[in-house]
Parts: structure tokens; sequence; C-alpha cells
């Protein structure tokens, strides 16, 4: 019924605990695991092979961005919901998220769902949880008025329609994540699950700095909406 498509890049630090978090789980909710590696140079491959379902490596000449790498992994997809989940995505929750993905996802006119993502609680601070809360509001206003909007971090995709819109644009090296949500509503609805949180890393944050997300994040969407193109050329 779900399948986990995680894309890898050099995680061999994280990919075993983010792949072993569904152990207790897969058979429960009919749960395969895809990771779609971007020709890392460390062990991820070699980790993730021993317990994923399947592992694909990019086979293209060009070079793999994220979007590219989600994409190639849904190919190999089997299930009908897709859930795109970076490999920094820990969750605690797991009966209650898989139970709203089937209970308010599966039947319903929603096309494209993502849980409210935060900063993992041992290593969240008090910007995390400002800037955080400050997002949420933006995604649930911005899918309220019609307009898809939704962080990468973990989307939740019906497979008909993702291969409807060709998937997630492999021109972008960023953004693409609001893109597909803008793209997808025009089969149905969009939303934020509102009452399940997963956890992030904010190893970006502390590498960056939030200015520098934020500011990286306003102009990625703005040259998309007006331009159809990218304002980082990577990310």
């Amino acid at each position: 019924m779900i399948s986990i498509i995680i894309p890898t890049l050099n995680e061999q630090n994280n990919i075993l605990n983010t792949i072993k978090q569904f152990d207790n789980y897969k058979k429960k909710y009919n749960i395969e695991i895809i990771i779609s590696d971007s020709k890392s140079i460390d062990s991820t491959v070699e980790i993730s092979k021993k317990i994923a379902d399947k592992v694909v490596v990019y086979d293209g000449l060009d070079k793999c961005n994220i979007s590219k790498a989600r994409n190639f992994g849904a190919k190999f997809s089997s299930n009908e919901i897709l859930i795109f989940l970076d490999a920094d995505i820990s969750i605690t929750k797991f009966d209650l998220f898989f139970n709203t993905i089937y209970n308010r996802f599966i039947d319903t006119n929603l096309v494209a769902v993502s849980p409210h993502i935060t900063v993992n609680p041992n290593l969240e601070n008090m910007m995390d949880k400002i800037v955080h809360s400050i997002i949420l509001i933006i995604s649930n206003t911005m899918n309220y008025l019609g307009f898809g909007y939704s962080r990468g971090g973990c989307q939740i995709v019906k497979k008909e329609y993702f291969n409807l819109i060709g998937g997630y644009n492999e021109n972008y090296v960023a953004g693409e994540d609001v893109d597909l949500f803008r793209r997808i509503r025009r089969y149905g609805e969009t939303s934020i699950l509102n009452n399940i949180n997963v956890f992030e890393s904010p190893r970006r944050y502390r590498r960056l700095g939030y200015l520098n997300v934020l500011f990286l994040w306003f102009m990625n969407w703005l040259f998309i909406v007006l331009f159809k193109k990218t304002f980082s050329s990577s990310w």
C-alpha cells in the first residue's frame, strides 16, 4: 500500500536509523522502503542494501539532483501511496502517522499531504520553534487558499496523480517540493496534517543560518512562480 522513497547522497551516518525506525511497522502497514541513491562515495549504499527492500543508484550520466533522485526511486515503487522522506527525518508516533494517512488521505479528494516538520526535540532551540511555527502557518494558509505548499522533508502523494504531472520537475535543484504541490493541486486538494509531527535534523540551519535558509527558500519559490527556474544553482 505504501512505498517510502528516501533519496540519499553520502548519508552513511543517518541512513541506518532512518530505515530501521520502520522495522516494527512494515508488515502492519504494508510498507516497502526504497533507497534512491545519487552515487554516494561513502557507505550509504552498502548499509542500505542490508536492510532496505530496494536500493537503486541513479544511472544517468548527468549530475543527480534531489528531484531526479526522488523520481528515479518512484519508478521502482510497487504501491499506490508514495512517501518521499529525507534521510534525516525521524517519526515517533508511527501508528498515528500511518492511521492518519489511511483514514484522512486514501479515500478522500486529497492528492498530496505533508505532516508538520519540526526540528528533533533533542536538538531544538527557541529559534527553531519560532521559525517552524511560522512555516506551519504559511503552509496551512497557502493550502487553504488553494495554492498548494509543502516542504520536501516528508511529502505524501497519490502515485496516480504524481505520474499524471510527471513527478518532480528535474530542472529544479530547489523549490521542487513546493512546485510539486502547486502542480498536483489541479487534480484535488493538498493539505498539512497538523496532528502529525515528524522531526528533522537542524544541520542545514546550523551550517547556513536561518536568515540564509529563509532567503533561499523565498527566492527559489519566487523564481519558480515568476520565471519557472530556480534562484539557486545547487542545494
